[in-house]
Parts: structure tokens; sequence; C-alpha cells
């Protein structure tokens, strides 16, 4: 994170005598602000909100919004952290906002309150993003001029039955109040309340500038035995087929399947006493190019059928960006892009396109292509079309 002013709490309102801000507040980007209340903190910096936000500076002011805390929490600030891009920490007045609708719209509104204080000292037209259901409690007292809401889970499903009502009401709550629907995969609208409104498909991207085919390699994966198979991501049961990987796992004991991701009892579970199974468990995504370069083909073995295979991951443009070859199962968002990938369902199948796969793994007109797609689809790409879509909603809404 660059070097940046100090924190400055939100409840600080300093003026000049004139009115305007301060020379050390004011902006060094344009004057319009889009105010972003994201599931993910900022430091977390890898998810598609964080590679949006920076799109969305090339020429807008980001306040970007971190979620609240499950524990009270007073302290509240702002800081600049990059470029045209705040981030707030908003305070948690009560705790468990997220399983209690009464604190989350309490806190939520507490930040909004504090927020908007902060904003009414930097001029500017205000657009609301949202792509936090819970947040949906905020729409109205920012005095934005529009709303955008970007979905790319359902976020009801990663909770507990008893407490998937209070997030479904939140995502009806987030929807009914949005000028504008963004959806990071085809097969999402179907399983949201959007009744006849419709929604933009803007998918994930990914950084072909980091994710490169040169460049360093872990060495730890130098050591393993050739070919690799390798996967990265959570190794959990929601998503990821464990049982698939086994059963490929042991029917090809030559190869060796590398998983680089944090791991859950269940997703391990099918795994155990495979030799040819490394586990590396959680992994910074600044290493994640230099695992990729050590692979020979990358899979993405996610379940179909159930709450999850209305994902486009992510993952897949970035393993095209370092030249590698994708086998995937065929989730409904994959069966759609143009790309050079191999689907398949069921062991043998997916056997066999890793097989096919590796035929051409290091074939070097291969790799160009897959990085010509991957290029195509680069948060880059993305963001442009999404600051089209910005400043279009700002003109309709003015």
């Amino acid at each position: 994170m660059p070097d940046g002013p100090r924190p400055v709490p939100l409840v600080a309102r300093p003026r000049t005598t004139n009115g305007t801000d301060p020379p050390r507040q004011r902006s060094q980007g344009p004057g319009d602000w889009v105010v972003m209340f994201s599931a993910s903190p900022w430091h977390v910096g890898a998810h598609r909100q964080h590679a949006l936000a920076r799109q969305i500076a090339v020429d807008r002011r980001v306040l970007f919004v971190d979620p609240p805390g499950q524990r009270p929490k007073w302290r509240t600030s702002v800081a600049q952290v990059e470029r045209n891009v705040w981030l707030a920490t908003p305070p948690a007045v009560l705790p468990l906002g997220r399983q209690v609708s009464p604190a989350n719209v309490i806190n939520r509104r507490c930040g909004a309150y504090l927020i908007r204080r902060w904003l009414d000292d930097r001029p500017g037209n205000r657009l609301l993003w949202i792509d936090d259901d819970l947040a949906a409690a905020v729409v109205g007292r920012l005095g934005e001029h529009a709303v955008v809401y970007d979905a790319t889970d359902l976020d009801w499903t990663f909770t507990r039955p008893w407490n998937r009502y209070h997030l479904r009401r939140a995502l009806r709550d987030a929807l009914s109040a949005a000028d504008l629907v963004l959806v990071s995969s085809s097969a999402l609208p179907q399983r949201m309340p959007l009744g006849n409104r419709p929604a933009v498909v803007l998918p994930n991207g990914c950084d072909p500038e980091l994710f490169t085919p040169d460049g360093p390699v872990a060495t730890w994966s130098t050591r393993l035995r050739r070919p690799v198979v390798g996967y990265i991501g959570a190794v959990d049961t929601r998503a990821f087929d464990a049982d698939l990987v086994a059963r490929i796992a042991t029917a090809r004991p030559d190869w060796t399947f590398v998983l680089a991701g944090p791991v859950t009892d269940g997703g391990r579970s099918p795994l155990d006493g495979l030799r040819n199974v490394v586990l590396t468990g959680p992994v910074a995504f600044a290493e994640v190019p230099g695992i990729l370069r050590g692979c020979d083909v990358t899979i993405i073995p996610y379940r179909i059928g159930g709450l999850i295979d209305y994902v486009h991951p992510k993952k897949c443009f970035e393993y095209l960006a370092v030249g590698k070859p994708v086998v995937a199962t065929p989730l409904p968002a994959l069966r759609e892009i143009d790309a050079p990938i191999q689907l398949a369902t069921g062991p043998q199948r997916f056997v066999a396109a890793i097989e096919e796969a590796l035929r051409t793994a290091h074939c070097p007109t291969e790799v160009a292509r897959r990085r010509a797609v991957a290029a195509s689809n680069s948060w880059a790409a993305r963001g442009a079309q999404l600051r089209t879509l910005l400043t279009d909603l700002a003109g309709s809404a003015r």
C-alpha cells in the first residue's frame, strides 16, 4: 500500500475560512465520487472489487468502504491509499451485524452518517456502489444520484440456513434500489429476484502484466515430479469437487497435483493418503503467478449444480495469462466464453482432457493464443466498459 496522508477521523471536518478544503485534503483527481461499500476489505486486495475500484479511479475519485466488523469498534478513519482511491473504515456500534438485522442497520447508518459528513467537505457528484447486500441499508443516506449493485456471489449462500432470510431480504433491498445491476456471470440473473429488470454482464478479468509466462517460479515446485497439474483457490466442499480430484489423482499416480489455497476439513478428507497431491494451504496473491509458472496444466474442478455453479472464476483468465492450458468442469459461465479451454465432466473425461492439454502445454503458438485471450479479458478492458456504463448512468440521472 503506497504512503499517503495519515488516517483522518471521519468526524473531523477541517475547513479553511472560505469554506474550501485545506490543501492537503484536496483531491488529486476528478471531482465525481464513487462510494463503494464492499464485502471484501481493502487489505485483501486481490478480488474483483479491488480491481474495479482501481479502474473506476482512472477518471473518478473512489471512496472504498470496508465492511464493519463483527465486534464493536468505534475508531473510524479515512486515508488515501492509492491515486484517486480513499479507504474508509466505518464503525461497528453493535456486534453481529451480519447475523442480526437491526444491528446491521444501526451499524450501516452510523457509518453512512459519518461518511456523508466527510464527503460534504469534498464536493462532487456521488454514485453509490454496493457489492455487499447488507450495505443496502445506506441507500439514500449519502446524497447519491444513482446506485449500482454489483453481484459476484449470492451472499446468502455463504451463511448457515438460519441466517439466510436476513441476507436474502438484503439482496432484494439492494436490487430494488439499484439503477444499474452488474453481474459477473450470465448464470447469476436467473438466481436473483430481478423480475423484469435487466442486468449487465461484466465478467471477471485478469492482470496480464502480473500473470506472465516469464518470471520467477516457486522454488519448491521445481522439485516436484512432472507433469504438474495446478489449481489455485479454496479446497472446500462448497465449490471445489475434491471427490473428482481424488479420483483423477488415483487414476494417474504419475501426475503431481498442486492445490494452492486454504483447505477445509471437508475438502481435505477425500484427498487424504494421496501422495501425489500437494496441499500448500493459504498463499499470498503475489505468490500465485510463480506457482502457476511451475505447472504444466491448470484445472478448475468445480461442482456443477447446487448453489455455486453461477460463478465466473477469475482464475480462468489468470491461468491463460500465464500461458497455461485450462481444463474445467462445464460451469455455465465457462461454457459461454470464447477461450481455448477444455471442459470435461467425470474423472475419465477429465483425465483425457488433461492428457490432451499436456500435448500442447508448452507450444509457443498455443501459449501466445492463450495470452491473447487473457489480454482481451484484462481488468483494463473491463474498466473501459465499466467507465462507459457509469458515464451513461450519470448522464441519465441528472
